[in-house]
């Protein structure tokens, strides 16, 4: 089955492959060397969504974030938030935040000073003007509760990436052969300020992603 994959970038596989296992997650793939790029592995968190670890070495990740067509969200959809919490907190320390509208966000403290050194300057400030909640420069992904009417829907990482126009892409995606599965829609985690309008797409595979633009809205 065609999918996307999220590995996050770690000082050292071998030691977070035992925090994985320490806090309940399960193994796919050993950590092995993949050519001179990384070191990699492959794991489950205790409800079953898996992920990657990259041990960089040549190949660093993700250069660019946040423009449109890079990515711009990694989102963990998860019927246990507490237990997914406790896990993700214990092995990459991570924390959680309001990203508005009562919904949550991971953060790494530390990220926003290096998102805005790095490839935003000034980035702080247009979050504060725009009306994001504070430390929302810090978000590394989002928390998405699945629904009690979505029994079928595992535990899984899905990935968010930017868009100028969320509403052109899902049309754009429609003729080049893939399939709107989550029609254009403002998410409900926007405020008086600012509003996030996003779509989910399948790509001719099946492969699913979201894309979203982030809008600053006119209160003048």
């Amino acid at each position: 089955m065609a999918m996307w994959n999220t590995y996050f970038w770690v000082d050292s596989v071998d030691e977070d492959a035992s925090k994985v296992r320490d806090a309940g997650g399960g193994t796919l793939m050993e950590p092995f060397g993949f050519m001179d790029a990384a070191r990699v592995a492959a794991f489950t968190d205790p409800e079953g969504a898996a992920f990657g670890l990259w041990e960089a070495k040549e190949h660093k990740g993700a250069r660019l974030v946040n423009d449109p067509g890079a990515v711009v969200f990694n989102n963990l959809n998860t019927r246990d938030v507490e237990r997914a919490k406790s896990f993700y907190g214990s092995v990459f320390g991570w924390r959680t935040g309001s990203i508005g509208g009562g919904a949550e966000g991971w953060t790494l403290p530390g990220y926003g000073d290096w998102l805005e050194h790095e490839h935003h300057p000034g980035l702080r400030k247009q979050m504060a003007e725009a009306g994001a909640p504070g430390g929302f420069e810090d978000v590394v992904g989002s928390i998405v509760p699945i629904a009690d009417d979505q029994p079928d829907t595992p535990a899984h990482w899905s990935v968010t990436f930017a868009t100028d126009d969320a509403d052109a892409t899902a049309a754009k995606a429609t003729e080049l052969g893939g399939a709107v599965i989550v029609p254009p829609f403002d998410a409900p985690w926007s405020t008086p300020t600012y509003t996030i309008r996003i779509t989910v797409i399948a790509d001719p595979q099946g492969a699913t992603f979201s894309a979203s633009k982030f809008v600053a809205r006119n209160t003048g």
